[in-house]
């Protein structure tokens, strides 16, 4: 029976100290790292425009994947960044497998910015909304790494290793996409951070 102190050592233990347990036997450890990265790789997902159905399942295929391949993950590599390069992949994988992507014609956004009436700001809430339907008009490897760099605050680095892109090719995509996005939404686009 595990004592309080060794339950609250565990949480407290890095990725790379749960991998080395893992590979010496201690499979149940998986499930830490499950715990830790679990809702921020399905959120990852959905913001890369899957539905709930569709990022649940990737993101059980990501962990099922990672665990099958755990003893591949090269040491100097991160594990966080490797765990979001599979489900990057898979994502990939699951839109080029789908025969058409939603997209929403620009049309059909409505006014981004400004409410006619009152010319005030649209509320922040809206303005997210039309910039998730934004997202998927993207190309693939823009939204993701939009996605990584804004929503899961990864930093450039981590990104690149993820998209399988070289750091100045990860910050060149991210400023064209932000540069996309700034041209569809206009001056509301400053309002969302």
């Amino acid at each position: 029976m595990k004592s309080q102190r060794e339950g609250r050592d565990l949480y407290q233990m890095s990725d790379e100290q749960l991998i080395l347990a893992i590979e010496r036997g201690e499979r149940d450890k998986f499930g830490l790292l499950v715990e830790s990265y679990q809702r921020r790789i399905y959120r990852f997902l959905r913001n890369m425009g899957l539905d709930h159905d569709e990022a649940a399942d990737i993101t059980q295929n990501t962990f099922i994947l990672a665990y099958k391949n755990l003893g591949s993950i090269q040491r100097n590599k991160c594990f966080r960044s490797w765990l979001f390069t599979i489900a990057a992949n898979q994502a990939r994988n699951y839109f080029r497998k789908r025969s058409r992507q939603r997209q929403v014609p620009l049309d059909d956004l409505g006014p981004l910015a400004v409410d006619e009436n009152q010319s005030l700001p649209v509320e922040r809430g809206q303005l997210r909304e039309r910039l998730e339907a934004l997202l998927d008009r993207l190309p693939l490897k823009q939204r993701q790494v939009v996605v990584m760099r804004v929503f899961e605050q990864l930093p450039f680095d981590e990104v690149a290793l993820a998209c399988g892109l070289g750091l100045s090719n990860a910050k060149v995509t991210y400023h064209r996409a932000m540069k996309k996005l700034a041209g569809w939404l206009g001056p509301s686009l400053s309002e969302i951070s």
